[in-house]
């Protein structure tokens, strides 16, 4: 996966310019607004970057000497430079400058795809590191997204080994890090996101809760105001100083589709939706699936998580498949004992009560997204609904991080 960062001061030539980026190829865009001479101030973090596209009014406000000490500070770094003009003299400044290409307003599609593919087959043959990114989203709510985001994030770094980051994007209560520690978050991602200009690797582990040593939780806002104080390039700057620390990160999504949530969903390449064994639910899943079948993410991508599972629900289980053309790709169990002794001690069900059947689905999931994140993926079931197969062949695939 490619990272590719995007600075300009126009909002709307940066979008358009995401646009066309993303359909370049298997890349992870993130935005940053501002003048390139800020860029300078964010210590470390420009080391998780491939790609810097600069957007500029004038060559004045490219600020080339600016660049130019980011291209030495950071070798790795390919940059562009897209001018609404340009010309011989400004060519010559910005190769002294170290920028590979420059491009002129309007856009070529095709221009603006081969500079990147330019750009980006220097570290084509790279054994960068991928981090494997799952979303968790609500059907409906009290659905136990939460519980079962922050076991299974901890199930993964204890049982495999793993370093995983939860982040915590339920904007109605974010108490994701509660679940599994009793430790009061030291920063939340609205306050992260105030101070944004600092953040670097040293900033962004002196904000998380660090529950085992290799899982960490990124608190949420847990009130709708103060996420609205959120914007979605702070939230893929963190994601871009953060993703290449970890192996797995894990995005608690409450049960919103916004332009925050959707940061995520674009980057996961799971997006569980987790419901219980009700027709209430099940209607509910069923506007989630078209929901997010109509933003263009694969069916391919979208898992039904059946959580608080008993024996007795079966005709609710079946009904899914009917319904949505999918079966449960994973159940697990209700255990209410198991499941309140561990929210009441806010510690993780493996340490709480270990040999539950909560423990065992959780551990099994965990299983799965690890086995997903090496490409140990099972054969899929040649009794696989017909539904599911039609949908999977038909849909429209928003760019997938899965590859």
């Amino acid at each position: 996966m490619i990272n590719i960062l995007i600075n300009s001061e126009h909002t709307g030539r940066m979008s358009e310019i995401v646009r066309l980026v993303t359909d370049c190829g298997n890349c992870t865009t993130t935005r940053m607004q501002g003048a390139p001479s800020t860029l300078l101030e964010r210590g470390d973090s420009l080391d998780a970057f491939d790609v810097l596209i600069i957007d500029a009014s004038s060559p004045e406000r490219a600020e080339l000497d600016s660049v130019n000490v980011l291209v030495h500070r950071y070798p790795r770094l390919t940059c562009l430079l897209l001018l609404p003009q340009t010309s011989p003299d400004t060519l010559i400044a910005a190769m002294r400058a170290g920028i590979r290409d420059v491009l002129s307003w309007p856009l070529d599609a095709r221009a603006l795809g081969d500079a990147v593919q330019r750009a980006i087959a220097p570290h084509a043959g790279d054994a960068r590191h991928e981090t494997h990114m799952v979303s968790f989203i609500s059907c409906k709510g009290g659905a136990g997204t939460s519980l079962i985001a922050a076991n299974v994030g901890h199930a993964i770094a204890t049982l495999h080994g793993k370093r995983v980051l939860l982040v915590d994007l339920n904007q109605m209560f974010a108490d994701a890090a509660f679940l599994v520690s009793d430790q009061e978050p030291p920063s939340s991602l609205p306050q992260m996101c105030a101070q944004i200009d600092r953040m670097d690797g040293a900033f962004l582990d002196a904000s998380l809760t660090h529950v085992t040593p290799g899982f960490h939780v990124l608190a949420g806002a847990g009130d709708p105001l103060k996420a609205l104080q959120i914007h979605e390039e702070q939230l893929e700057w963190i994601l871009g100083v953060a993703a290449p620390r970890y192996d797995v990160v894990l995005f608690d999504l409450g049960q919103s589709i916004n332009a925050l949530t959707i940061v995520a969903l674009d980057r996961s390449a799971e997006i569980h939706m987790v419901l219980q064994a009700s027709m209430p639910y099940v209607r509910a899943a069923r506007r989630l699936q078209e929901i997010l079948v109509s933003l263009a993410y694969s069916p391919d991508r979208l898992r039904l998580l059946l959580n608080r599972h008993r024996r007795h629900d079966e005709r609710a289980a079946s009904a899914l498949e009917q319904v949505l053309g999918r079966r449960p790709s994973h159940l697990i169990a209700d255990d209410p004992q198991a499941a309140s002794d561990a929210v009441n001690l806010g510690e993780p069900v493996l340490k709480t009560a270990r040999n539950s059947a909560l423990a065992r689905g959780v551990q099994a999931l965990a299983q799965s997204i690890v086995n997903q994140s090496t490409g140990v993926v099972p054969q899929k079931k040649r009794n696989e609904p017909l539904l599911a197969r039609l949908f999977g062949r038909s849909a429209t695939q928003r760019q997938s991080t899965a590859s």
